[in-house]
């Protein structure tokens, strides 16, 4: 008589890690964020106290937008082969590198090079950022972790702007303390125990497939990467244009931040309730009434009124973002989830850097105020297509919808792509496929 087999079976249960651990990378970030802010601040005062026009200061947007666009097609490449923390070193060392060569020339043709390798480096910083948090996460905390990490990210990147104001800004102080940032922000990472994650999928770019499963997602991602980089990048300039002092151009900044929080969170809520298109036609009408507003008035307002059409004109902007992102998803199934958020990157990419780049080369001939002429020509014709879609297609039923969830548009977001039950379900319904 043989003896009876016994068969096991074992299956991998994910639990999240603890929240100290994650934590160090959310806190790692918030440095970072704060030096940022403080460069985004600087340049544009610095590059106009010493004389230059205003496309020079501009100039640096299109140039950090291609040094995003390369980390988006490079860091998942950098990931396979080196791992995260290795990774989140090298990036952070980029970014260092940035700001010391701000710091040790006013050269403005080196200053476009150190914003290139800035793009690189933080494009990259958050793609490992997030990945790792994805990772580190099961999908019942996943949504509460990356909303606390966003919103901490975009309050610390406020909060470095405004720094500016109480620092002069004709020493090397505001870069050497961005540098100073950058280095702290790398010891919670050097001493995380946070597990390493798995090697990313490879890069899945299929453009005509995001189209035909959500024209409106994807030229809402189109559209609000050269919407965000051109206002946050003329912000500053205008109000330079204007003579505020260099305290209120950083409170100007920081509102533009606490804008996203006000009108993204609300609208993003009303978006999981009604179909997202109408949420999307709404803040795209929000930012044309508003660059009518800015038009109108220009300089006759006070600095208090232009604090605040800025913050909510940032809010708006904000929140095509978020809202065509999860538009997007709820269009597809969970097997193109890996190939959607790649490819959402890139159209994000494009547009953060082919906008900032056509209004640098307008400034040669027009005034500073054509960028408010330029964001109501975008959001205005977004409006009209999201009309048209809406006539042309049904909306998503409310059953099948994703919760949303809130994101910033000034830095890329990796989404799905580096979320691991997300890449599970893909491969399952890719061998679902085959056997079928």
């Amino acid at each position: 008589m043989s003896e009876a087999e016994t068969i096991t079976e074992t299956t991998e249960v994910r639990v999240s890690a603890t929240p100290i651990a994650m934590s160090g990378i959310i806190i790692s970030m918030m440095f970072m964020a704060m030096a940022s802010g403080l460069g985004f601040a600087y340049i544009p005062i610095r590059l106009s106290a010493l004389g230059f026009e205003p496309w020079v200061a501009n100039s640096m947007f299109p140039a950090l937008s291609f040094g995003g666009l390369m980390g988006c097609l490079v860091t998942g490449w950098m990931l396979r082969l080196s791992g995260h923390a290795r990774v989140f070193m090298t990036v952070y060392a980029v970014i260092i590198l940035s700001f010391l060569m701000v710091l040790v020339t006013e050269n403005p043709t080196v200053w476009v090079a150190a914003r290139v390798l800035y793009g690189f480096g933080i494009n990259g910083a958050f793609i490992v950022a997030q990945s790792w948090l994805h990772d580190s996460c099961t999908d019942e905390i996943r949504g509460r972790v990356i909303s606390i990490f966003y919103v901490s990210y975009v309050v610390s990147l406020g909060l470095g702007s405004y720094l500016i104001g109480w620092l002069d800004v004709e020493s090397v102080v505001p870069m050497a303390l961005a540098v100073m940032l950058v280095t702290l922000a790398i010891l919670p990472v050097g001493l995380t125990r946070l597990r390493q994650p798995e090697a990313p999928e490879e890069t899945n770019i299929q453009i005509r497939k995001l189209w035909r499963v959500s024209p409106v997602g994807m030229i809402g991602m189109l559209c609000v990467g050269g919407l965000t980089m051109t206002l946050q990048g003329f912000a500053p300039i205008y109000a330079g244009t204007l003579e505020y002092t260099p305290a209120d151009i950083g409170l100007l900044l920081l509102m533009m931040q606490m804008g996203l929080l006000v009108v993204q969170l609300p609208m993003g809520a009303l978006s999981d309730r009604i179909d997202r298109r109408y949420v999307l036609l709404i803040v795209a009408s929000m930012s044309s009434v508003l660059a009518i507003i800015a038009m109108v008035t220009e300089s006759n307002l006070s600095f208090i009124w232009i604090v605040l059409v800025f913050a909510l004109w940032s809010g708006s902007i904000e929140t095509f973002y978020s809202v065509s992102s999860a538009l997007a998803n709820d269009r597809a199934d969970p097997k193109d989830y890996v190939f959607l958020s790649s490819t959402q990157m890139l159209m994000w990419s494009l547009g953060a850097f082919i906008v900032p780049l056509f209004s640098t080369a307008l400034l040669f001939v027009l005034p500073v105020t054509m960028f408010m002429h330029l964001i109501l020509a975008l959001s205005a014709a977004f409006a009209v297509f999201v009309v048209l879609r809406i006539f042309v297609r049904e909306a998503v039923p409310q059953d099948e919808m994703e919760n949303f969830q809130y994101s910033t548009a000034q830095v890329v977001n990796a989404g799905e792509y580096y979320n691991p039950e997300a890449i599970a379900e893909a491969n399952a319904g890719v061998s679902e496929g085959l056997l079928g």
